[in-house]
């Protein structure tokens, strides 16, 4: 009976193809008699035992070999075990070669060998090398074998000790070798060893092998060596798409963007086709470049290739349309996608965070959980983004728990994210604690504190975590964290610390990066120094929009407008097109030029690149118009606008008001159906700048009474209509609400202008307490407090603070040279001042302008060296102005000096024939050398050009109420009990030795009577209001009167002896400075 093999080892042992011919001879009785089975020329026995008479499955295989058998059967069947994943079944036929004595021949042995090693089982791997070992030959076969096994289990310090053996045994590597042993050195980052397989496999000629090429280029992909890698790509015969992905994944390692789109671009071209690796891949390279329509082009190829439901591939795509800022496509490519996974909802849920549409990414959140998905460190990181973004920080607190409660929050993402999330709500100390409880510290966590630190103005802070991150953490600092940096420098006008952060770069190796070369040039330019700015703009090697922008802007912001203007004529023929921010900067421009003309040019552009709906631009062109004085096309402009938002109105309010049309300005904000904390800050500001300070502060109670939200810059227009009042209390009263609110040590701006506020309301201990206590000061600060200490005569503490100032790294600008000019000049430091003066234009490159003249005059004229200020007039490189001759006036009364001060009063009489200062002051100086004549013939010149006298007023703050007070004035309620105290009080001050001084009278004595001189300097505004605070305040007090002109020289002299008799403080604060008057004595020392 003759029994086919397939039919009677099947399915036990599967089938068994080979080219013997193969046939078995059953005997009779199967069951006690062997089956002999006959190889072409060779017969072998097998003994089978069956399980019964009706089943032809074997149970076991004996096999006892004759002299001459052929091993050819058992490597057939031990290959078909291999080749069908068989392991248990192959591993039971060798047990039976075992048990029967069969001694396998090499061949045989290295499929047995191969058997083992593939199986995927340790034990099995460990038997394989045992039998490797073994053996007493070993072919190439088994020792590819071996490699590969411990390749398969990535032991591959294994893999290259059998590789340094099989070399050293005389065995030549193959192109199975290879790729195994160059996948080792990958793995264990052996350069050295990747380039010694090339020249191996070079000398093998199989470098053109399409798998041992392939992974030498998969080994210079790895480390970069990108050269290398096309060259072996351009070397292989044959194509592969796993090699071709290689070389696109080794661009994208190094963000060489731009190389890596040309490789998948050749691939296509010579008809490689993708695979959805290649596809994403492809996406992220048009991601990280910005290029919609390469990733357009890329969707419409992957969809012909059929990977358009392949999900990996449509995650890809979202998170490409994120990054191109395609909302739409993202959104469609989400909605289309008919399977969905984690990544899925996590990369949707970051573009819309990334879009900043924050409220969408919550509910996407909330609806990935109700669909079963799981929130994770991804999606958690999007969601506090969002809170960031929404400054919701109740959200934000609850996701904290959340992440406290799942022990995620010191994961490095998320407590990146946490700390970014705090910051961005202006929790900084919150921020902070996160930082320090992250138990790994990377670039991104230390770039979310230290931009919270700079938002909220703490250099100190910044500066000194920025050293941190270096010198605790060993990190070094990127892009981010120097664009921070010079952030920060240019909000405080710091370019000392802007310079040294830029060295820092330099020896960083960044500056050649377009994003820190763009935020350089803004640092310099918003500190002053453009030339610096233009020198980094003109060394730029590739310049896009927003570098043209800051040049432009820089140019702007430092009045060089004609600059600015050629600038944008230049970028426009360097092919860049304008946006609505250069187009911004130069509607700007026309403001600063008053060039209505330009800027209707500007306008005409604007409508031809269909640009006229952009909202930015439409604000622009309303307020170019308007501070051009074209309230007419304003007014068209805004009228034109067919969506009209609240900034717009907000704007054309302004501009109303700036007009002078306040009325118009009030009506349109009464019909505005929306109004905000923007819209209340326009009107209150407008009343303010026009000198409407009683409407202002009504308007700012009825915005308390409304409940709309002030902010700071409200503040900040509030706490300066205190300072131009002035009006301590009131002033005091807005800290407190400052204090309340939170604003504290949350905007430099405002604490600079609480600063200058307490200064000019005479209460410089305050001013330098909120000064201290400033955790940001920028350049603005430090001259403020500055002026304020020289405007008040303490030229000490003035000099104190400037050296301080350096040594913070401070660079003086123009303002802090006029403020220690003018301290110089209190103080009577000629000497120094003039260093100072000179020292400002050769050390510190700042040109002297009219006002540091001004103050040198005064300086010298102060000292009585009057021949010198005079010189010093005359040998000024620009044109005096009538600031300059007014100090030099000024000197000569004080001095005395009848002929010079003719000389600088008839200068003043040409450069402004209408004011009166000039006629006053010079009638005081012939007065007080008794030339009446002089005295009536500038009355008559005063009456015969029209010039009249501004009237003095003066004001002091009682519990909150101003009261206002004229020359003679006899309106107030205690009119009678102030000119009472006043005549009680010169009595007793005569009684000390105060001889009034009626020269102080401009009318000629015939037209008051003698008697009556001294009662008509009872009826000056100062003394009138003095007499209030007197009469009205707490004792031991201090009394602060404000004037809006110089002080009266009697009521100077009359003030001394009054605060002698009273032993109360006194301040006068004149046009010119502050008078801090105790105990008879005055803080100017009788010169002002």
């Amino acid at each position: 009976m003759n029994l086919s093999l397939n039919y009677l080892f099947q399915p036990s042992l599967n089938r068994f193809n080979c080219h013997y011919s193969c046939h078995f001879f059953l005997p009779p009785n199967p069951k006690s008699k062997p089956l002999s089975a006959h190889f072409g020329h060779t017969t072998t026995t097998i003994k089978l035992k069956f399980n019964g008479p009706d089943s032809p499955k074997p149970t076991s295989i004996q096999t006892k070999p004759a002299s001459d058998v052929n091993p050819l059967p058992y490597s057939s069947l031990i290959q078909d075990c291999i080749d069908s994943n068989s392991f248990q079944r192959g591993k039971s036929i060798h047990t039976q070669m075992i048990s029967n004595g069969y001694n396998p021949d090499a061949y045989l042995m290295t499929k047995i060998l191969m058997l083992y090693a593939r199986s995927g089982c340790l034990d099995d791997l460990c038997y394989a090398r045992k039998l490797f070992e073994e053996m007493p030959e070993r072919n190439l076969t088994a020792w590819n074998t071996m490699i590969l096994a411990y390749a398969r289990v990535d032991d591959y310090m294994e893999v290259l000790r059998l590789y340094g053996r099989m070399r050293g045994s005389g065995n030549f590597s193959d192109k199975f070798t290879f790729p195994s042993v160059i996948k080792a050195c990958i793995a264990m980052e052996d350069m050295g060893g990747v380039r010694q397989l090339q020249s191996s496999v070079v000398k093998a000629g199989l470098n053109c092998n399409l798998f041992v090429g392939g992974a030498l280029v998969d080994g210079y992909a790895r480390f970069g060596w990108m050269d290398d890698a096309v060259t072996s790509l351009d070397e292989i015969e044959g194509t592969s798409v796993v090699t071709w992905n290689a070389v696109i994944v080794g661009y994208v390692k190094i963000l060489s963007w731009e190389e890596a789109w040309g490789i998948f671009d050749r691939m296509l071209k010579i008809g490689v086709c993708p695979d959805n690796f290649t596809f994403a891949s492809a996406l992220r390279v048009c991601g990280a470049l910005r290029s919609r329509d390469g990733g357009k082009q890329v969707h419409s190829k992957l969809i012909a290739c059929g990977f358009k439901g392949d999900t990996f591939v449509g995650n890809s795509l979202i998170d490409m349309y994120a990054k191109c800022g395609d909302e739409e496509s993202c959104l469609k490519v989400f909605d289309e996608m008919g399977e969905r996974n984690q990544v899925t909802w996590n990369s949707i849920i970051s573009a819309e965070a990334q879009f900043g549409h924050f409220n969408d990414a919550l509910v996407l959140f909330l609806r990935m959980q109700e669909l079963g998905y799981k929130s994770n460190r991804f999606n958690l990181g999007s969601i506090l983004m969002a809170s960031a973004g929404l400054a919701d920080i109740g959200k934000g607190r609850e996701l904290h728990g959340h992440l406290v409660r799942n022990l995620l929050d010191s994961d490095i993402i998320l407590g990146s994210a946490l700390v970014d999330m705090y910051s961005k709500c202006g929790m900084v100390e919150e921020a902070h604690q996160v930082f320090k409880r992250l138990l790994e510290r990377n670039e991104v966590s230390y770039n979310a504190l230290l931009a919270g630190y700079v938002q909220e103005g703490k250099a100190e802070e910044a500066l000194e975590l920025y050293h941190d991150m270096q010198s605790e953490d060993g990190i070094q600092p990127d892009q981010f964290t120097f664009t921070t940096l010079l952030t920060l420098c240019s909000n405080q006008g710091n370019d000392n610390q802007g310079r040294q952060i830029h060295a820092h770069l330099i020896r960083a190796n960044i500056t050649k990066n377009i994003i820190v070369e763009t935020e350089l040039v803004h640092m310099y330019s918003e500190c002053g120094r453009l030339n610096y700015a233009k020198e980094i703009f003109y060394r730029m090697a590739e310049r896009n929009a927003y570098s043209w922008n800051s040049m432009i802007e820089g140019y702007e912001q430092n009045g060089e407008t004609q600059e600015a203007l050629q600038l944008f004529k230049q970028m426009q023929l360097n092919g860049i097109k304008p946006d609505c921010f250069s187009l911004a900067s130069m509607l700007s421009s026309c403001v600063s030029l008053s060039d209505s003309q330009k800027g209707r040019e500007l306008h005409n552009f604007i409508v031809r690149n269909s640009l006229e709906e952009e909202g930015i631009l439409q604000v622009m062109l309303v307020d170019m118009y308007a501070k051009c004085g074209s309230m007419d096309y304003a007014w068209k402009v805004y009228d034109q606008t067919i969506k009209k938002d609240v900034i717009l109105n907000n704007v054309m309010v302004s501009a109303f008001v700036n007009s002078g049309r306040v009325n118009d300005a009030k009506n349109l904000f009464d019909q505005m159906e929306q109004r905000n904390t923007a819209s209340w800050n326009s009107i209150l500001a407008g009343y303010a700048n026009k000198g409407l300070k009683k409407e202002s502060f009504n308007h700012f109670l009825e915005m308390l009474e409304s409940d709309i939200e002030y902010d700071v810059l409200t503040m900040v227009t509030i706490v300066n209509l205190c300072s131009s009042l002035p009006a301590l209390e009131h002033g005091d009263q807005l800290h407190s609400l400052i204090i309340k609110k939170g604003f504290v040590n949350c905007s430099v701006v405002l604490e600079t202008a609480l600063v200058d506020m307490y200064s000019k309301c005479g209460a410089i201990m305050k001013a330098r307490t909120v000064f201290d206590n400033m955790n940001g000061k920028n350049i603005v600060s430090w001259n403020a407090m500055i002026s304020g200490y020289s405007k008040h005569g303490c030229s000490k503490e003035a000099f104190i603070l400037y050296e301080e100032m350096q040594k913070k790294g401070m660079y003086p600008n123009e303002v802090t040279f006029l403020a220690i000019l003018s301290a110089c000049s209190h103080a009577g430091l000629v000497e120094e001042g003039l260093r100072i003066f000179t020292s400002m234009q050769e050390d510190y490159n700042t040109e002297a302008k009219a006002e540091h003249y001004t103050c040198m005059v005064d300086l010298l004229g102060r000292a009585g060296r009057l021949e010198d200020a005079k010189e010093f007039v005359e040998k000024m490189p620009i044109e005096p102005e009538v600031s300059t001759w007014g100090a030099l006036l000024g000197a000569c009364r004080v001095h005395k000096d009848m002929d010079m001060g003719r000389l600088a009063a008839q200068r003043l009489f040409e450069l402004d024939p209408q004011n009166p200062g000039p006629y006053v002051i010079m009638s005081n100086i012939y007065a007080a050398a008794g030339r009446w004549k002089e005295v009536e013939d500038v009355r008559q010149m005063m009456k015969m050009k029209g010039v009249k006298k501004d009237p003095g007023v003066s004001w002091i703050e009682i519990n909150s109420e101003i009261h206002i007070f004229h020359a003679g004035s006899k309106t107030h309620p205690k009119t009678e009990e102030i000119y009472n105290n006043l005549r009680h009080l010169t009595l007793q001050s005569k009684g000390l030795g105060y001889i009034p001084d009626t020269s102080f009278i401009l009318q000629n004595v015939k037209d008051i009577k003698e008697e009556e001189e001294e009662e008509y300097l009872l009826q000056h505004s100062e003394r009138l209001a003095l007499s209030l605070g007197l009469i009205s305040l707490p004792e031991k007090s201090t009394i602060r009167v404000f004037k809006n002109l110089r002080i009266c020289g009697d009521c100077h002299t009359a003030t001394k002896f009054i605060s002698k008799i009273t032993g109360r403080r006194i301040i006068v604060r004149d046009s010119n400075r502050f008078h801090h008057f105790e105990n008879g004595k005055c803080s100017c020392g009788d010169y002002w």
